[in-house]
């Protein structure tokens, strides 16, 4: 198993999956799942204010989703709803229902990052800056 470690947090690559269309890697902090997907850009709206990756071989991707593995069901990242000095409260959703967990500052920027470097990928910047 992989790892990475970033701001004295150990995080751990489970499994990733490469397509010609779609990629995403699972990993692990704590005792915590996380997974991030990525589908690839046709066309880039101004409006879309993600980050952009981009491939060797040219093809640009948009993070689809970036979730947590919660009771067997995975919630959907909404937004940091608290900050602290290391850690800070996020918001997840499923189906209606909300759940509150406190993760290691600047989550999504982080897995944004080893997401792309373990999927060879570079992230390039906000599509609408």
């Amino acid at each position: 198993m992989k790892t990475y470690t970033v701001d004295h947090q150990n995080y751990h690559i489970f499994k990733t999956g490469i397509g010609a269309k779609k990629q995403f890697v699972h990993f692990q902090w704590g005792k915590f799942d996380f997974r991030m997907s990525f589908i690839i850009l046709t066309n880039i709206k101004q409006d879309n204010h993600e980050k952009t990756i981009s491939a060797k071989n040219g093809s640009k991707y948009l993070i689809e989703k970036f979730e947590v593995l919660y009771q067997n069901e995975w919630f959907e990242f909404i937004k940091p709803t608290a900050h602290g000095m290391q850690l800070e409260e996020t918001l997840w959703h499923r189906n209606g229902q909300d759940y509150y967990v406190e993760f290691p500052k600047d989550l999504s920027s982080v897995a944004l990052e080893i997401c792309a470097e373990e999927l060879e990928l570079k992230v390039l910047q906000d599509v609408a800056a």
